[in-house]
């Protein structure tokens, strides 16, 4: 026989309901208006609550679930923190920082204490969104009160606080908020890493060339959006992703070199910055200005690896005024002792056959024979891969450049 309901938790119930109306009942999102209106009862409001515990606990945040839901004494309800949280956590996710916001003060102003994971959802949201120059003292602010609680932050929020502070404030004001942190004991850790000393000196320095390359230097409105936004997800992410095509191509050294840099300052390679703001430019077609940012790579003596030639040489080889930079940015690869990938080198072939004139054969012949000298074999068969779906007399005409020399 199932219990007979406890009328305090009813009354719960009820005040729960309020709650979660009162916050929920300005949204003008229509997407998020109905997923707000599938929740009438309680026992709605229960099972996406229940959702939100499993799917932390799926992402590692395991210690912060059992917080959030953690029930108050003898209550068999869920704790209001958690329904506040939840709807935080939609508009969050929906790009409704000042929503977000609203709601955060809302519960703030109804004397409810956050949780570390309601502390990271506004840190973040905040963080990541560019639409108000006050969102990143704000991230910075409660980021501090974390601390001041006693919470041990996550990295994330550490990351993208560091990233918002590095495309919007001066360094004088990044130096101010790691020295804060630091007074108050934070000691970042990825992966059970605890970064060494020098971590906020490195730090400093990477932030240093986010707003010279970003800011200072750049006054291309759209390559500026471009990279902020792909700089959203977490820098440890774009590493995994630039590891990940260094081992695929066969340079495993550069991978490992990539990885203990990583793990010896905990901050993003200056290399990985340098070759983000590239490819911000390539996206937009602007040839000119993505060689102007290698060239200013090296000026500032970071040295590219080969995902950065490889990322640089395909762009070039798009733009038939830069071609013959694509030639020698290929062969300076080779004579670093670094072996271009298949996309790369397939590219600058190509290239022959489509931007130059009638002698484009033999001349795209005596580069495969330059390329030899360095000891480096084109591969045939994963060339056809990279050349599929393009023109069939493209296809003819870049094989028979490269199956001349490979015969002879």
């Amino acid at each position: 026989m199932a219990d007979t309901p406890n009328s305090s938790d009813e009354d719960l119930k009820k005040h729960l309901m309020k709650v979660y109306e009162d916050v929920t009942k300005d949204c003008e999102d229509k997407e998020l208006r109905t997923i707000f209106d599938w929740i009438v009862d309680y026992d709605a409001l229960n099972a996406n609550a229940i959702h939100m515990f499993s799917s932390l606990a799926d992402c590692g945040f395991c210690d912060e679930a059992r917080e959030l839901f953690k029930p108050h004494s003898e209550q068999t309800t869920l704790p209001e923190v958690a329904v506040f949280t939840m709807v935080i956590m939609a508009y969050a996710a929906n790009g409704k920082t000042k929503d977000a916001h609203k709601v955060y003060q809302q519960m703030i102003s109804s004397g409810v204490t956050p949780t570390a994971y309601t502390y990271t959802l506004i840190i973040c949201g905040m963080a990541k969104d560019f639409s108000d120059s006050n969102f990143v003292g704000y991230a910075k602010k409660y980021f501090l009160e974390m601390l001041d609680r006693g919470m041990k932050p996550q990295y994330q929020p550490y990351m993208y606080v560091m990233d918002a502070i590095a495309y919007r404030e001066p360094v004088e004001e990044a130096k101010k908020f790691l020295e804060q942190i630091k007074a108050k004991g934070f000691i970042p850790v990825i992966d059970d890493f605890q970064y060494k000393e020098n971590h906020l000196t490195e730090a400093l320095q990477a932030m240093k060339t986010y707003a010279d390359l970003v800011v200072n230097n750049n006054t291309d409105k759209a390559v500026q959006k471009l990279f902020r936004e792909s700089h959203l997800s977490p820098w440890i992410e774009r590493s995994m992703e630039v590891h990940k095509a260094l081992v695929d191509d066969g340079n495993v050294d550069e991978a490992i070199e990539l990885y203990h840099t990583i793990q010896q300052t905990g901050v993003e390679p200056l290399v990985q910055i340098h070759t983000s703001v590239i490819k911000a430019y390539l996206k937009f077609g602007k040839t000119k200005g993505a060689l102007e940012a290698y060239l200013a790579m090296l000026a500032a003596g970071v040295a590219p690896n080969s995902y950065t030639y490889t990322v640089l040489i395909k762009g070039l080889c798009a733009d038939p005024n830069f071609f013959g930079d694509a030639q020698k940015y290929l062969l300076e690869m080779m004579d670093k002792g670094k072996q271009p990938n298949v996309a790369a080198y397939t590219a600058v072939i190509e290239g022959f056959v489509l931007w130059e004139d009638k002698t484009a054969e033999e001349k795209g012949k005596q580069f495969v024979e330059m390329m030899m000298g360095k000891g480096f074999v084109p591969n045939a068969k994963a060339m056809m891969k990279v050349l599929k779906g393009k023109p069939t007399p493209v296809i003819r005409r870049v094989m028979s450049i490269v199956l001349s020399k490979l015969k002879s």
